[in-house]
């Protein structure tokens, strides 16, 4: 009972997604090229770190519009972005 306590106060932790975040997730699941694999009986999707922030530098994400600011210009924001999202348990 006690795991069980622990593992909600984690999830709790994580906190609300901000609407930005659930977008360049939502990019990332549709968009970006994945594989799929069994892992310990589990079908698991995947996708190479390379192509997914290839696939993030040529989205709308990295162009920036008429007054605001890209989110993405280089690749180390991109991986610095990715880190967060992983933080946030968004992704294993």
């Amino acid at each position: 009972m006690a795991e069980w306590r622990r593992h909600r106060k984690q999830i709790q932790e994580v906190g609300e997604l901000f609407k930005e975040e659930k977008a360049v997730a939502k990019y990332l699941r549709f968009i970006c090229p994945t594989k799929s694999t069994n892992r310990m009986g589990h079908r698991v999707d995947y996708f190479i770190v390379s192509k997914a922030v290839d696939c993030l530098l040529d989205s709308k994400l990295a162009k920036a519009k008429k007054g605001e600011e890209a989110l993405f210009t280089i690749q180390e924001s991109i991986v610095d972005y990715c880190n967060r999202l992983l933080k946030q348990q968004f992704f294993h």
